[in-house]
């Protein structure tokens, strides 16, 4: 990765520090780092309060994977921010704190700003995103409200608060804000996508129109294109023309899998070398007093926050969605920066882990988070494969796997929009069979290893019997059983995932089976799936 990113803009200060960041800057652009580190510091030395110097420093320390340090500069960024009121780099400021994980400081940050300051104003659609990101919803209605007096009917305000209200339950509040905003903004892609995730159109096939003029904006084989040809599946999809529906979505997903890396032979290796770490006792079968942390882990699509949604139903259940706590913490921990057990070469960092500095960490960033109860849920699909490093570091942990019908699975990830490299193999078929069958392999292996503490549950049984799996669930969690879990329609909590629309709806097993629409399509995908056995 080259570090030699834009940067901000340079902060109003004296002409000797202005010198210095075009110095600095000129030095990146030439990949001059030491040279560029060393006029940074002597920047801060002499103004410690200048926010671009921060950012630019917590990158450099990023590209030299010293966590704690790239850590500590943007939080003194942060204090800038909030203490000096210096807001023409707060929306840098808070994207860096998202990728660190501190949603409670990004809050903070925009919160104590200044709604009526200028560079405020300026930046307000992204900062009202990053409140939604971090998960702080009624916050970001506040924040939308306040900005709505300078900024009336901004196409991404408007986004934002729309996809607030989706996550809150009012699908029909974000249909009307997507329309409001794509009026204003006809060629915005991800306008497109939500409204085809969102619901079903009217009339079938009307929208397809318009989001074929947005392609006609982007580049060929863009990004972009790639998102509007995803939507315009859904389309399709819906009107029940699977040929034409097909079409789009291969092509969507060949634009993303040419900018994707996945190397399947390398995943397989690092399980490999993962499946050797072993949790250093059992987990004892009755749970210690205190915060029991319950990860629903999984490929993604398969289930895990209809599970989240059942589980979360029980009054000793709290759910915190999809969250970052366990790969900061071992970030935290180790000083180096980690993301996904299967994402860069992280064996050693692992073997070498004081586990239980990141069992503590993790705990102290759950208690910030959640209230005072019993079970927290963190639902993060990716910690999947950091069940040998939860399994040693949160002994008093319980795992829920979620497994799938393998072609079911595979279709719907392949048929899901996932942006970055997070899920890189879900837009290739092939790569996708290898990634379904190294992970149900994967829950398998630690089931039988530790059975106390890890648990596999079928998507297809959940649906089925919802209740009785509810009950199972219960007992081996220790949780009292509790009628009536299962009723899903009745748990308001926030949805900030790709099912945000379907788990509003009761339980129901439309989805079992539903690659059969194209069998003849994913006869590919069969024989792969077949072939691995």
């Amino acid at each position: 990765m080259n570090p030699a990113i834009p940067g901000p803009p340079p902060h109003p200060g004296a002409a000797a520090s202005a010198q210095s960041w075009q110095r600095a800057q000129q030095f990146e652009s030439t990949g001059q780092w030491q040279q560029a580190r060393e006029l940074y510091e002597s920047m801060l030395a002499t103004a410690p309060q200048h926010v671009p110097a921060r950012l630019r420093m917590s990158r450099l320390e990023q590209f030299a994977d010293r966590y704690r340090e790239s850590r500590d500069h943007i939080l003194q960024a942060a204090d800038t921010v909030r203490l000096q009121a210096s807001t023409r780099n707060i929306a840098y400021v808070t994207a860096r704190l998202l990728e660190f994980a501190e949603e409670a400081e990004v809050a903070s940050v925009i919160l104590s700003a200044d709604t009526s300051d200028p560079d405020v104003i300026r930046q307000s659609p992204t900062l009202a995103q990053h409140l939604w990101l971090a998960g702080r919803y009624e916050d970001a209605l506040r924040f939308l409200d306040a900005m709505d007096k300078h900024t009336p009917s901004h196409p991404l305000l408007l986004f934002t608060r729309g996809n607030v209200l989706r996550y809150l339950g009012d699908a029909d509040g974000a249909a009307r804000l997507y329309e409001a905003a794509l009026a204003r903004a006809p060629h915005l892609p991800d306008l497109h996508w939500a409204i085809a995730t969102l619901s079903r159109a009217q009339q079938a096939l009307s929208r397809v129109p318009r989001i074929r003029a947005a392609m006609a904006q982007h580049p060929a084989g863009s990004a972009a294109q790639a998102q509007l040809l995803y939507a315009l599946f859904r389309e399709y999809d819906a009107a029940g023309d699977v040929d034409q529906a097909w079409a789009a979505l291969s092509q969507g997903a060949a634009i993303l899998h040419r900018d994707g890396a996945y190397d399947a032979g390398r995943v397989a290796a690092r399980l490999d070398a993962l499946r050797a770490m072993r949790p250093g006792a059992l987990v004892a079968e009755e749970a210690p007093l205190g915060t029991l942390p319950v990860f629903v882990v999984g490929m993604p699509r398969t289930g895990t926050t209809l599970l989240d949604r059942v589980l979360g139903n029980h009054g000793w259940v709290r759910s915190l969605g999809e969250r970052n706590d366990l790969s900061a913490a071992i970030s935290e921990a180790s000083g180096h920066f980690f993301q996904s057990a299967v994402q860069g070469d992280h064996h050693d960092l692992l073997q070498s882990l004081d586990m239980r500095r990141v069992g503590h960490l993790y705990m102290q960033r759950l208690r910030r988070a959640a209230p005072p109860v019993r079970y927290v849920i963190d639902k993060n699909p990716q910690n999947l494969f950091s069940i040998p490093v939860i399994l040693q570091a949160l002994p008093q942990a319980r795992i829920l796997c979620l497994r799938r019908d393998p072609m079911d699975a595979c279709f719907s990830t392949f048929k899901e929009l996932f942006q970055g490299d997070a899920y890189a193999w879900s837009h290739s078929l092939e790569d996708a069979a290898s990634h379904c069958q190294q992970a149900r392999s994967w829950m398998a292996h630690w089931q039988a290893v530790a059975p106390g503490a890890v648990r596999v549950v079928d998507y297809e049984s959940l649906v089925d019997d919802p209740e009785g799996t509810a009950a199972s669930l219960s007992e081996f969690l220790g949780l009292p059983a509790q009628a009536g879990l299962h009723d899903i329609t009745r748990n308001d909590a926030p949805v900030a995932t790709a099912s945000s629309s379907q788990v509003r709806e009761g339980i129901h097993a439309r989805n079992v089976g539903a690659w059969k629409r194209y069998e003849a399509h994913l006869q590919p995908l069969r024989d792969r799936l077949d072939a691995r056995g």
